[in-house]
């Protein structure tokens, strides 16, 4: 008799364990974030970069539960991190008002990783890099009311605002949304302009009045596993690569709160078992 099959694993499994850990019901979310997520896991590493980072996100917290106490992340920071690590890249799969088909579109340009000319217009790359279609592509493309004429990395940068717009039809809890809508901040991508130039955000993220701790390390293990796998470095070039990004920033440089959870990532990661690259 042929071996029977395992059941296939469903890729929300992992989300819904870490959001339940922080005390969100994931099935509450409205909106299409779940079937966008499950786009993500389906057609790009996106997915996987999520959970990781929210599985770093945890070891930080033990960190300080373990060797400073005094200052250990409050529950809602936990909760604004975690969820911010899981759901900063789901704008990837394209604006609000996307379709099933133009979320695939966005999602695989977002797959496409190594492109190395990031001024060169969307057009120019889809027709390198899906020489097939591309032309049902640019099409689509330009439905979306977008210019196929944008290069690359405004296309890439389009991706934080959808991100707010999509964690907000979710109702994911407000300070998680302006977490992950900021997650770019170090690349002064600041959709909306919701963090002003005091920190303080620009309109109402529930409890959180400020861009402060929580925010600043989603954008630090965003980077981080970025470095790693994208950019293919070891532990120690990613740190490095990270201090450097910092100190050289005219809004982040001499960070203090920034600096601290570099370095409380280099403590904790430093035994990571992650490869540099996959």
């Amino acid at each position: 008799m042929p071996a029977e099959q395992a059941p296939p694993v469903d890729p929300l499994a992992s989300l819904r364990a870490y959001c339940s850990r922080v005390g969100f019901d994931l099935d509450r979310a409205s909106g299409s974030l779940l079937e966008r997520m499950r786009l993500l896991a389906e057609r790009s590493k996106t997915f996987d970069d999520a959970t990781r980072t929210a599985s770093y996100a945890e070891r930080i917290f033990d960190h300080y539960d373990a060797t400073k106490p005094s200052a250990k992340f409050t529950p809602l920071e936990r909760r604004t991190v975690v969820l911010a690590c899981l759901f900063s890249d789901v704008g990837k799969t394209g604006p609000v008002g996307a379709d099933e088909a133009d979320r695939r579109l966005i999602v695989d340009m977002f797959s496409v990783e190594g492109v190395r000319d990031e001024t060169q217009p969307v057009s120019r790359f889809l027709r390198t890099y899906f020489p097939d279609d591309c032309e049902k592509r640019i099409a689509r493309f330009a439905a979306l009311g977008l210019d196929p004429e944008m290069s690359m990395r405004q296309f890439w940068n389009l991706h934080s605002g959808w991100t707010l717009a999509v964690a907000e039809e979710a109702r994911l809890p407000p300070e998680a949304v302006a977490a992950a809508a900021t997650h770019h901040l170090l690349d002064d991508v600041n959709p909306q302009a919701i963090v002003g130039d005091d920190h303080r955000f620009t309109r109402d993220f529930g409890e959180n009045r400020t861009f402060d701790r929580a925010e600043k390390l989603v954008i630090v293990l965003d980077k981080y596993d970025a470095v790693r796998r994208r950019g293919r470095r070891t532990h120690a070039e990613a740190i490095e690569w990270l201090r450097d990004r910092v100190a050289s920033h005219p809004r982040f440089r001499g960070d203090r709160e920034l600096e601290t959870l570099i370095d409380d990532v280099d403590v904790v990661l430093k035994t990571s078992d992650e490869p540099a690259a996959g």
